[in-house]
């Protein structure tokens, strides 16, 4: 099985998760055969910047692709991928070592918040989108790395 999860960086495993696919910097592909993770990829995502509807369904699907896990995608693009075979998951969060844990042990929480289209702006408000952008990536890499911490935590709890 081939799960791939939209990334802001391209760190394999230890990436961060990107909120929505489209225009994730990255995509990170894992190969599960089982449970076991027999390989890691990042590669970077090829309409990042623009694309037409469709475009990325089809692309997963030329790779591969069983399931792709996102923080957000529109009903149209789960309607693509879905035409194409492909499982889509949104809600997703933190790291993506930690999102495939807890989807492989189907404990993976799924929200129903579909993200909303961005809309074009002018002058200052361009500014502030852009600001905004980039303090939320630092937030979901704080978030991120304290959700690894508390796994972590709890695995030692378990032993």
């Amino acid at each position: 099985m081939k799960i791939c999860f939209t990334a802001d960086e391209s760190n394999g495993l230890e990436s961060v998760m990107s909120y929505h696919f489209g225009h994730c910097p990255y995509y990170v592909i894992v190969d599960i055969e089982g449970n076991e993770v027999k390989n890691v990829s990042n590669i970077p995502n090829p309409m990042a910047d623009e694309h037409n509807p469709g475009d990325l369904p089809s692309f997963m699907k030329e790779k591969g692709i069983d399931v792709i896990i996102t923080g957000g995608m529109g009903p149209k693009a789960q309607q693509y991928f879905a035409d194409y075979g492909i499982k889509p998951i949104t809600g997703a969060y933190g790291k993506v070592r930690d999102v495939l844990e807890e989807y492989l042990n189907s404990k993976i929480v799924v929200h129903e918040e579909i993200a909303s289209e961005e809309h074009s702006k002018s002058g200052d408000e361009n500014e502030e989108i852009e600001r905004l952008k980039k303090e939320n990536v630092d937030l979901r890499r704080q978030i991120a790395d304290l959700k690894s911490r508390i796994s972590e935590i709890e695995r030692k709890l378990g032993e």
